[in-house]
């Protein structure tokens, strides 16, 4: 059963959460995971490409969009296109929609601005994810 943890980033621009997104990534990389990062749309996947490159100069990050060739190699995908989605363990959703796909990956991290629709849908894949019988966690990022 999938295993999904809620990240609460109240009062946060988007470019914060934007770089806790290669934290999480880069933290789940560590540990030996291949991490599929979904995200709204081409102009936000274009955002985590580059930011991947930039976010650190301690550590690199090895990633690739998902429609680019190298990305069967690479263990970091980034895309917005459910069809793209790469097989992973972690999966790091930035949509406000619950990704078809979700089932087929150990963990779900669900990253939730404090924006109030962002929260508001993060509330409706919360019980969703519930009602599916996953183990759901919530995370205060801000403490």
């Amino acid at each position: 059963m999938t295993q999904v943890d809620f990240y609460v980033l109240k009062n946060t621009p988007l470019a914060r959460v934007e770089h806790f997104v290669c934290q999480l990534a880069e933290k789940a990389f560590k540990k030996g995971h291949k991490i599929h990062i979904h995200t709204a749309d081409n102009l936000q996947t274009e955002r985590m490409d580059t930011l991947m490159w930039t976010y650190s100069d301690l550590s690199f990050l090895p990633h690739a969009k998902a429609n680019e060739t190298q990305a069967s190699e690479t263990p970091i995908h980034i895309s917005h296109d459910p069809d793209k989605a790469s097989i992973s363990d972690v999966l790091i959703n930035l949509k406000s929609e619950v990704p078809v796909f979700y089932e087929q990956f150990e963990r779900v991290a669900e990253i939730v601005s404090g924006d109030q629709q962002q929260q508001k849908a993060a509330r409706q894949r919360y019980r969703h994810y519930q009602q599916r019988g996953c183990t759901v966690n919530s995370h205060d990022v801000n403490r």
